[in-house]
């Protein structure tokens, strides 16, 4: 006689009263794409949820650099789930007694508390998952609640000469574990018009929606990170990844060049994260900075798009 599904019936009431964890699922189809070949009913493993955990990474964390040494990843180096085993734990999200075959109640909830840790989340946290599909059900209701918590803002600079074509453009992301401007490539097709709002689902993804923004001329969005002569911008990470390439300091005076990608060394980058080396941006100087641009935020608003978790 089949067993009775009780672990989708307790998942289904804890989604009616259990509160946080009651967040609407996101990405469930990018999850499962993470998982080849998936058999719903087979097992989970270890590799099944390192698989998906990297996936849900790249999906709310572009371009994320490691945030520590590799020291001995705990897979074979010939494995399919090596890369993925290998970021995890460069990231500090592969738990102590991970192993590659079998799944423990508590190695997943750790997996999944540490990410949440991220963005100051807690529990509750889901029971054993009993088949590989119900790893897909659990990230993609993690990955719901983080996508609500995170502060996404579109910085879209245009050119002086013409306010309305667009000279770069990149997402303000602080509420992470690792602050972070993600510049991205330059969509030729791109124009800023009347309503920016219209090119903002560009920067966005299953799990991450851009509803805020800031434009201003090329100069002044330079001068929301780069606030003094000594400030320094370095490019940190990148997609697709270059192992050895970063971090880069950025020479001085040739920030608008990496802001639009016409550095030699951004050939064939789609996204890269900055980091800026410089006195923080203070209260007055946003004040003065907003009378400059254009935003639907309000200069509160904005702050708390600079806050960190």
């Amino acid at each position: 006689m089949p067993r009775p599904k009780l672990r989708f019936l307790l998942v289904a009431l804890c989604l009616l009263t259990c509160g946080p964890l009651a967040a609407a699922q996101v990405c469930r189809s990018e999850l499962r794409s993470a998982l080849a070949n998936l058999e719903p009913a087979r097992p989970a493993t270890g590799v099944d949820a390192a698989l998906i955990l990297r996936r849900a990474v790249d999906l709310v964390e572009p371009a994320l650099p490691a945030l520590r040494g590799v020291g001995a990843v705990p897979i074979a180096e010939d494995h399919v789930g090596y890369p993925a085993v290998r970021f995890l734990q460069q990231r500090k999200l592969l738990p102590d007694g991970w192993s590659e075959s079998e799944l423990t109640a508590e190695t997943w909830r750790a997996m999944l508390a540490a990410f949440l840790d991220w963005y100051g989340l807690t529990g509750p946290l889901p029971d054993a998952p009993e088949s590989a599909i119900d790893l897909v059900d659990d990230m993609a209701t993690v990955l719901g609640r983080v996508a609500e918590t995170i502060r996404p803002a579109a910085l879209l600079a245009s050119d002086p000469e013409d306010g309305n074509k667009l000279k770069f453009w990149a997402i303000i992301w602080n509420w992470t574990v690792y602050p972070r401007l993600l510049v991205v490539r330059p969509d030729a097709g791109a124009d800023l018009g009347n309503d920016p709002r219209s090119i903002l689902a560009s920067l966005g993804n299953c799990a991450v929606q851009v509803d805020n923004f800031v434009t201003a001329p090329q100069e002044t969005a330079k001068r929301l990170f780069l606030t003094h002569n000594d400030s320094r911008m370095y490019i940190v990470s990148s997609l697709p990844e270059r192992s050895g390439s970063w971090p880069l300091e950025i020479a001085a005076g040739e920030e608008l060049e990496a802001f639009d990608f016409s550095l030699a060394e951004l050939g064939g980058v789609r996204v890269y994260a900055a980091v800026f080396d410089g006195p923080e941006v203070g209260f007055g100087t946003i004040l003065g900075l907003m009378t400059r641009v254009r935003t639907n935020m309000s200069p509160m608003s904005f702050l708390s798009h600079l806050q960190t978790p």
